[in-house]
């Protein structure tokens, strides 16, 4: 058995092998075709019998046609009684108010190369100097005429004026022109032949042609051929295409306005010369036969890869009488929808690695022209290889019987069973209701079939049976159904005003059964304690604003005796001094614990919201004015400069007035104890998004080791050694307070640096207002 084992292992190898050589093959045979130059043109061209009836030979015989018209135009300004002539005079210029100097063909080619321009054996103008002196690009001469381009025409006053070296370059540029037909259709051979004539050619007009001695009779007779003559406005031609702007060329190099010419364009389709229309033909036939190969290979390739592919799913994951093929990687042990994932997961890493790296090394073994075409063809190999990767491996699933078990949907599958099992009658009740719909669907399905055969007296009886079964099954369902919906919704009713506020609602309980009831009585207890929670808490809160007023009362009626006491002694001018420092002392410390404890009834009334407030429209900017006024003088005397960036327009908001007050008192005075000696108090007014911002800074003289939220509970102060006089309830009063105008109130701690924000929504004044 091992050995047949191991012989099957071995044709695998072959088959996968096989599989990538054909692979491979199919590939090739694609590029073979797809990087042939007509491509676009799918397989219709492999119709065409000739090369002179393809895109290519059009595309040819245009472009020589263009050529043909420039030569046309070009050759009476180079030329004298049929030869080059250097003495001719190309343009004329001039510079500021000086003489008129002309350039003729002799001085313009030595000029040219001078500054290292010169046509190659192509005849295109090119340089190899790259260097050339700044004073020949100096866009300094007038042009008064070109002989190349008598018809020019200045859009603009600077079009008048260009450099010699400009001008030079267009002479070399339309000499270029000029050699290109010259030596390519005239003094070398060539398939093509052409004649233009005006006012009848060599016996009384103007005749260009490479074929002085051939008819027109004789010229159409070669091939392909295109005829036109001001005689009709038809083109006589048997080419696919009429080439386009041939009248137009005709009229514009009709220098002399001749009233008859024709021009005839004929191609020898034997190319019998050796020119650029016989490389075409014999390169045409050998694009034919590589993409009949192509398509050879790539056929092979199909087949190939299909049967390979066919052979491997046989042999993939087989089964033996008596046991599961063992060959399962630890691959195909992971389960089905993570082996999809990972597989997705592979082919995406793979496309990357192909993108950085691949890519790169394509580039450099195949031309630039086929780069697009590479990359497209490596993603595809990728995504395919990858995707057969994970094919077998669901196939090997499939054939071990482990696709389904060893899936997650059938471990959810199981776990909801389980799961179901064990809960209770409404749970399973709702399940086998779903079940039910399936059966109530399958009876109908019966009662449908037993129709078609009505006409026997038992099927007539199942029918009616079925659909009196089926109409007792639905209303019972139905009752229940509308009976569970209907305790539903008392619940929803109850939570919902206990959620709305309302904690002392208790449920009805009468008419509930089963698990309804039973939540029933849970919602009863959570109204209860809630409103029993509610109760202590509001019990709570009264009781400990009860206490901090009462205190407060009965310290303030001695403290106010011990302050007016104390005022008495202070009259009575006592000369000893050591009584005086003591009768100070007790002042201060008086006069501190009579505002500390209206602080604290304040911060009691302030965060139990019980308070009158007297909203009014007010003016931020102007209350910041009055208030920076106030503290001007107190903060002289710590030397605290107050430096304010208020705008000048009013910015309206609506508070409490007196509330208000006490909120910038308080944030004032914190600024004042707790900034640094000789510093500055930066205080500003801005409005963003609707809101009208006070911003009010300074540098702490003592380290702030401690967060803005803490900064606002009640008796904690920034100062930790408690040098300073504060009770630690002015920014919790402030907060409070502003909070309770339906305002913002936030302190932002960065180092040193404190920085308290106080926010209102602006007020918009009333049109007309």
């Amino acid at each position: 058995m091992k050995l047949k084992d191991y012989s099957m292992q071995i044709r695998k190898h072959i088959a996968v092998l096989l599989h990538l050589i054909f692979l491979t093959l199919a590939v090739a045979g694609i590029s073979f075709m797809y990087l042939d130059t007509r491509t676009n043109s799918g397989t219709q061209w492999l119709s065409d019998q000739k090369y002179e009836e393809s895109e290519k030979f059009e595309k040819q015989f245009q472009a020589d046609l263009e050529n043909i018209f420039a030569y046309v135009a070009y050759r009476d300004v180079f030329e004298t009684d049929g030869f080059l002539d250097l003495s001719r005079e190309m343009f004329a210029v001039t510079r500021g108010d000086g003489p008129e100097i002309v350039y003729t063909l002799d001085e313009v080619l030595r000029y040219a190369k001078s500054q290292g321009f010169y046509l190659n054996e192509n005849f295109e103008v090119v340089n190899d100097l790259f260097l050339y002196d700044n004073a020949s690009t100096t866009r300094d001469q007038r042009v008064l005429w070109r002989a190349y381009d008598p018809n020019a025409t200045i859009s603009e006053p600077g079009d008048a004026y260009t450099s010699l070296l400009d001008l030079s370059k267009e002479v070399l540029h339309c000499l270029g022109k000029y050699y290109t037909v010259y030596y390519e259709l005239m003094e070398r051979p060539s398939n093509l032949y052409f004649q233009i004539a005006y006012d009848g050619g060599y016996d009384d007009g103007l005749m260009y042609t490479n074929a002085p001695d051939l008819t027109l009779e004789e010229l159409k007779g070669m091939g392909r051929y295109c005829f036109l003559s001001s005689d009709s406005i038809l083109v006589d031609t048997n080419l696919a295409q009429i080439p386009p702007n041939m009248t137009i060329s005709m009229e514009q190099n009709n220098f002399y306005d001749s009233s008859e010419y024709y021009l005839m364009a004929a191609v020898d389709t034997n190319y019998a010369a050796d020119d650029a229309y016989a490389a075409s033909a014999m390169e045409y036939q050998q694009l034919r036969r590589h993409f009949l190969e192509g398509m050879f290979a790539l056929g092979l390739g199909i087949v190939g890869c299909l049967l390979t592919l066919y052979y491997l799913i046989l042999v993939s994951g087989y089964r033996t009488v008596d046991r599961v093929n063992p060959y399962l990687h630890g691959y195909d042990m992971i389960t089905t929808e993570s082996c999809v994932l990972l597989t997705a997961l592979f082919t995406l890493f793979m496309l990357f690695l192909g993108e950085k790296i691949g890519y790169r090394l394509m580039h450099l073994l195949i031309p630039q022209n086929a780069w697009d075409y590479g990359e497209q063809m490596m993603r595809a190999v990728i995504i395919y290889g990858c995707c057969v990767v994970g094919a077998f491996s669901l196939l090997r699933r499939y054939k071990s019987r482990t696709l389904w078990e060893n899936s997650m949907v059938h471990h959810v599958y199981m776990d909801i069973n389980e799961y179901f099992s064990n809960r209770t009658f409404t749970h399973r009740l709702f399940c086998l209701y779903m079940a039910f719909l399936g059966v109530q669907m399958l009876g109908v399905g019966l009662i449908a079939a037993l129709v078609n055969v009505r006409h026997h007296n038992w099927s007539r009886v199942l029918i009616l049976l079925l659909a009196a079964g089926l109409i007792l099954v639905d209303y019972v369902t139905f009752r229940k159904l509308f009976t569970s919906t209907a305790q539903e919704d008392q619940i929803a009713d109850a939570i919902a005003k206990i959620a709305g506020g309302d904690t002392s609602y208790q449920m009805d309980v009468n008419g509930l059964t089963g698990k309804e009831l039973s939540i029933a009585h849970m919602i009863n207890r959570i109204g209860t304690g809630l409103e029993r929670a509610l109760q202590d808490q509001v019990k709570s809160e009264r009781l400990k604003a009860d206490l901090i007023t009462n205190v407060s009362h009965d310290i303030k009626t001695p403290l106010t005796s011990i302050i007016n006491y104390v005022d008495l002694l202070k009259r009575e001018k006592i000369p000893n001094e050591k009584v005086q420092e003591y009768l100070n002392v007790l002042d201060q410390k008086s006069q501190r614990l009579k505002t500390l404890t209206e602080d604290l009834v304040e911060a009691s009334k302030a965060s139990s919201g019980n308070l009158k407030l007297e909203m009014a429209k007010l003016d931020l900017v102007e209350m910041i004015w009055q208030t920076n006024g106030e503290f001007e003088e107190k903060y002289a005397t710590r030397h605290l400069e107050l430096v304010s960036d208020l705008p000048d327009e009013s910015m309206v908001i609506e508070a409490d007035g007196r509330r208000l007050w006490r909120v910038l008192e308080n944030l004032y005075n914190n600024a004042f104890k707790y900034a640094m000696e000789h510093s500055r108090v930066y205080t500003d007014v801005s409005r963003v998004d609707g809101m009208a911002y006070f911003t009010i800074k300074n540098v702490s003289e003592n380290p702030l080791n401690i967060n803005g939220e803490e900064l606002t509970e009640r008796f904690v102060r920034g100062d930790v050694s408690r040098s300073t006089e504060g009770s630690g309830l002015g920014l919790s009063i402030a907060q409070s307070l502003t909070k309770l105008q339906g305002g913002t109130f936030e302190i932002l701690i960065d180092g040193d640096l404190f920085k308290v924000r106080v926010g209102f929504p602006v007020v918009e004044k009333e049109a007309g207002v």
